[in-house]
């Protein structure tokens, strides 16, 4: 990837985050960021870890959104993002949440073989790589749970929150379809936030009823 396409994708990361009203990134995080950028586009040639590979719409789409997801999550000790694929939202919280423990679970190999190299690169002590389904996978002792790109939602979320301890919360990027079909799990109480610059996409969060 060329010089000018990073200078490009940092300007439009920039501007992302103002119009977010997100806070401003280190010099350090807007580094690692690139960095991953900059791996994501090269892998992606021969691996579909993502449609979106545009400066503008990366750093809007998925750099943006999973950083405002971090005002969800600072608090929490332990992150458990199910089905990470390409990184998002796990990455960006791992580069500005360093305090907070990370595992990425993705159950395909490449894409697992991919988020190792990006945390190897990148430096992340913070961050665990797990290859694994998640109906095999314990969930238990993570203070959150994120997911923004979950295979078979409709399947695999109920056995999920089935799961959920009531101390933990689960962070979860949706559209208005998804949305409307988590109001029939009559176990959850759901906050919702609309991600700004978006007309149809939300960060719902989702607490088991003690």
């Amino acid at each position: 990837m060329s010089g000018d396409s990073l200078i490009e994708f940092k300007s439009e990361l920039e501007i992302a985050i103002s119009e977010f009203g997100l806070p401003g990134l280190s010099e350090a995080q807007a580094i690692r960021l690139i960095l991953h950028y900059s791996t994501l586009c090269k892998w992606n040639r021969r691996l579909n870890l993502t449609r979106i590979i545009g400066a503008r719409e990366s750093a809007r789409l998925h750099y943006a959104e999973s950083l405002f997801a971090a005002k969800f999550v600072v608090s929490a000790e332990s992150l458990l993002d199910i089905g990470s694929g390409a990184g998002f939202p796990v990455i960006p919280l791992a580069v500005c949440l360093p305090d907070v423990r990370c595992t990425a679970l993705e159950a395909n190999q490449k894409k697992s073989t991919f988020l190792k190299e990006v945390k190897d690169e990148l430096g992340l002590a913070n961050l665990e790589v797990a290859c694994q389904r998640v109906e095999e996978f314990s969930i238990s002792g993570y203070h959150v749970l994120t997911s923004r790109a979950l295979d078979r939602a409709a399947t695999i979320l109920p056995s999920i929150v089935e799961r959920m301890e009531p101390t933990q919360k689960f962070v979860l990027f949706c559209g208005q379809d998804l949305l409307t079909g988590l109001s029939s799990l009559a176990e959850l109480e759901i906050e919702v936030h609309p991600i700004p610059e978006s007309e149809s996409r939300y960060i719902a969060i989702l607490f088991r009823k003690v």
